[in-house]
């Protein structure tokens, strides 16, 4: 009895196939590998090509980690501001900056955008983190950047993409991630006093004006950190007061932002327009239930 021929696309066909792809991988494995710039970024499609419109491009989701400790103790009962802590806050942030920007060095990219910013704050330690996606100059063959401003140390910024590109448009661009802190101590209320206000619903005025106190510290801090960034104002600030949460009678105020400055010669009002998506979900109801 004789063996039936294998049909086209039959196994034989297909180990054949099977070699062939075999040989055409080892040589692809021996070619020279081309100078092929993949980007990663944390940045939606519309964000992405509004940078191609200024000439910039995403590189590479970058981040920063920082973490200092703090003095044993300094936590308790006290008067006073808890300098050892907003030392900690600042050195945390400047070790988290550096770190970011050694990335973004390393990618060839002009600065950050989108930053975000995590602080954790401990009895005995301070940790923060920033992320973001570093971006960097579009060339053309002649190596002529399309982006029309040279930074000489790379930017950090909490805007997103679309800020970032409507700012620049106006003339101004962003220079660093600056913050202020403050963490206070609250007097303790004398025994009389607590009892009388027990039964009371009455302003409890130390933490009311250790709260001021503390606001007052961190924006002057925050000034003196935009004009050493050489920044003229800040933006998209984000502000954090609230008792500790694990030593409730100290008041933590923190604020941070973008510093910012004008880059050209004058302020220009960039054309924005406003776009209303007509593919929102549609919502229903029944009339019934207005009753």
């Amino acid at each position: 009895m004789s063996t039936p021929p294998t049909p086209l696309g039959g196994v034989q066909n297909e180990e054949a196939d099977l070699r062939d792809l075999g040989r055409a991988l080892a040589e692809a494995e021996q070619a020279p590998v081309l100078d092929a710039r993949v980007t990663t970024s944390d940045l939606s499609l519309d964000e992405i090509l509004l940078l191609h419109s200024v000439g910039l491009e995403p590189a590479e989701v970058v981040f920063g980690v920082g973490c200092v400790s703090i003095l044993t103790g300094v936590w308790t009962w006290a008067v006073g501001a808890v300098d050892d802590a907003r030392v900690a806050f600042h050195a945390a942030l400047n070790l988290a900056k550096e770190n970011i920007r050694s990335q973004v060095h390393r990618t060839g990219a002009l600065g950050v955008v989108g930053v975000e910013v995590e602080v954790d704050m401990r009895p005995h330690a301070c940790t923060v983190v920033i992320t973001g996606t570093a971006v960097r100059a579009m060339s053309d063959e002649a190596s002529h950047s399309h982006f029309r401003v040279k930074y000489h140390n790379a930017f950090l910024c909490d805007l997103s993409a679309r800020d970032f590109v409507v700012l620049g448009n106006a003339g101004w661009y962003p220079l660093d991630l600056v913050a202020g802190a403050s963490f206070v101590h609250a007097p303790r209320r004398s025994l009389g006093t607590a009892v009388g206000q027990a039964t009371q619903n009455i302003e409890l005025t130390n933490f009311t004006e250790t709260l001021y106190a503390a606001r007052e510290q961190a924006m002057g801090e925050l000034q003196s950190r935009i004009s050493q960034a050489g920044g003229t104002g800040l933006l998209d600030a984000k502000i954090v007061d609230r008792p500790m949460r694990f030593a409730s009678h100290v008041v933590e105020f923190v604020v941070y932002g973008t510093a910012v400055r004008m880059l050209t010669a004058e302020h220009t009002h960039p054309q924005v327009s406003m776009v209303v998506p007509l593919d929102d979900a549609v919502r229903t109801f029944e009339a019934t239930s207005l009753d």
